[in-house]
């Protein structure tokens, strides 16, 4: 039996999106048990608007973890080992949940000294600066029997900590989302753009480390009007939205929509559906969960190239890539795309191929194997 100790739905955002499906993956192969939080992060430390995605109906894990309360984590450990599960499964993603789930590690292997500590390493190190991350992480790899990582970058990350720590290379599998039933032309048109505009894309939660400065800047160097161009900023702003507004070259600025908020996954569907291209302007990346939700909905896709990003992707074939941070590149490739109706075609194509090797199906298989 696995006992998975993540964050998951009613939660919301990425980290709870990938727990979801790799739960669904592996029950239809083994016994396993899902232990959620009943608190994550402190309001004080939380700038959106809601932790919850208020959508969701999923409630399948016990919400058992408090991300920040010493006092209740030892409790999490006992009542995971007292089932003796052959794995607990982990999942990191910020050093602010470390000391907490070595207590957990610690607390289950007082009560079942044969579970074997797999964690799944969506970020080793922390997109942004956080006090003691380096000894944080470190502390907690060797509490491990095993990382599971999810691309080349993150593997990097793990091998500067701790060369010698036992670890697996997987990928970030592509989520299997099912197409909104309006074709593009009937979003384009209820989301009040014309048939023939081309609609840019930025999605997902903004902060500094996304890059949505790079792209504003790039875009201002572009003729957007004669590409008969709009750009669609969708996702919660996590600073001040006006810092980004006062970027946009004024006569862009008539051409700009900004849907602050937290999108559903019904509603990301349609988004990716009507636009012609989305940008990763990322000045830091490990992986991206919304490049796999682009590749998913066969939208071509400008990434900036880390590592972390572009191992399965490869530039005027299934993407378009870009040096991180070049605003002048940057601005050159998304005019070429813009220009050139074919590439769009082509990269669809393309896309298409790249969503059956990457599929959950086939992570959920090497996953189980390893865990086995």
């Amino acid at each position: 039996m696995i006992s998975f100790l993540s964050v998951f739905p009613p939660y919301r955002g990425g980290i709870a999106n990938f727990s979801d499906y790799l739960y669904k993956n592996l029950s239809d192969k083994t016994d396993v048990r899902c232990f959620g939080f009943q608190k994550l992060y402190p309001s004080v430390l939380f700038p959106g608007k809601t932790q919850f995605d208020l959508d969701s109906a999923e409630n399948y894990a016990l919400p058992l973890h408090h991300g920040y309360n010493p006092l209740k984590w030892a409790n999490t450990g006992r009542i995971i080992g007292r089932d003796e599960p052959s794995v607990l499964l982990l999942s990191l993603w910020h050093p602010f949940f470390i000391p907490s789930f070595n207590r957990v590690i610690e607390f289950v292997k007082r009560t079942s000294p044969s579970t074997k500590i797999v964690t799944i390493a969506h970020n080793v190190k922390p997109h942004d600066a956080f006090p003691m991350a380096d000894k944080l992480s470190t502390d907690f790899i060797q509490n491990n029997d095993l990382i599971i990582t999810l691309s080349e970058q993150t593997t990097r990350e793990l091998q500067l900590i701790d060369p010698e720590k036992e670890h697996i290379q997987l990928f970030h599998p592509i989520y299997e989302a099912d197409f909104p039933d309006e074709s593009a032309s009937e979003l384009k048109q209820r989301y009040g753009y014309k048939k023939k505009e081309k609609v840019i894309l930025f999605f997902g939660l903004i902060r500094p480390y996304k890059g949505l400065d790079v792209m504003i800047n790039a875009l201002n160097s572009i003729d957007l009007h004669s590409l008969n161009a709009r750009v669609l900023i969708a996702g919660e702003f996590y600073e001040p939205m006006d810092t980004y507004e006062d970027m946009i070259h004024e006569d862009h600025r008539e051409l700009y929509t900004f849907d602050n908020r937290f999108l559903s996954n019904e509603e990301m569907a349609e988004v990716m559906t009507l636009s012609e291209v989305m940008i990763l302007p990322y000045k830091s990346a490990s992986q991206s969960g919304i490049l796999a939700n682009a590749i998913n909905f066969e939208l071509p896709c400008i990434v900036a190239d880390h590592a972390g990003l572009i191992e399965h992707i490869e530039h005027e074939k299934n993407a378009l890539i870009f040096k991180s941070e070049d605003v002048d590149h940057l601005a050159e490739v998304t005019e070429s795309y813009l220009r050139n109706d074919s590439i769009q075609k082509k990269i669809r194509k393309k896309l298409k191929k790249l969503k059956d090797k990457l599929s959950w199906d086939k992570f959920g298989e090497d996953l189980f194997k390893i865990l086995e």
